[in-house]
């Protein structure tokens, strides 16, 4: 039985997150609106997640019947739920950045964090930005928005924060660089 179910956890959950990024909406950055723009993790990034679940579901499947035919020496069950927790981790992940997104509009934004419900925040009620975090492939950082003494808000380094930056237009929040 459990190893039944770890060969089905291998194969749908790739598939269940083909299908959503073969049908689902698109995501796409809407830039440039008359009322607002909108900004996502890139539809590459999350892709990419997508393709190294089914590329480590193949790969797992593939060495544990290995295993299974006494190629190799360790167990099938422990094979399978070691890439199984790899696929499920990757499942996790790709599910809630495809849920973030940060909406600016004229004098505030609405951020929908990976986890939680969506937070808005007016531009001049932001007492300061801040940087945080490793560099991630756009070249920025995250960005840690506060708002009366507290973390309000966290945008990522996978969206556009140059563009999010130019519309709030609070340079004098910036920490220094001097």
């Amino acid at each position: 039985m459990g190893r039944t179910l770890l060969v089905v956890l291998a194969l749908f959950t790739p598939l269940v997150a083909l299908v959503f990024e073969h049908v689902g909406n698109v995501r796409i950055t809407e830039r440039h609106h008359s009322h607002h723009d909108t900004y996502v993790v890139s539809a590459e990034f999350t892709r990419s997640l997508v393709l190294a679940m089914t590329f480590m579901a193949a790969l797992g499947l593939l060495v544990a019947w290995l295993c299974d035919q006494d190629v190799f020496l360790p167990d099938a069950v422990t094979v399978l739920a070691f890439f199984d927790a790899f696929i499920v981790t990757c499942f996790v992940m790709w599910r809630l950045l495809c849920r973030y997104r940060v909406s600016t509009f004229g004098d505030t934004m609405a951020v929908t964090p990976l986890a939680g419900p969506k937070v808005w925040v007016r531009y001049d009620q932001i007492d300061r930005l801040e940087w945080s975090g490793l560099r991630v492939g756009t070249g920025f950082r995250n960005l840690v928005v506060w708002v009366g003494g507290r973390r309000a808000a966290t945008i990522l380094g996978f969206v556009d924060v140059e563009q999010i930056l130019l519309s709030i237009d609070r340079f004098d929040l910036l920490p220094n660089t001097n």
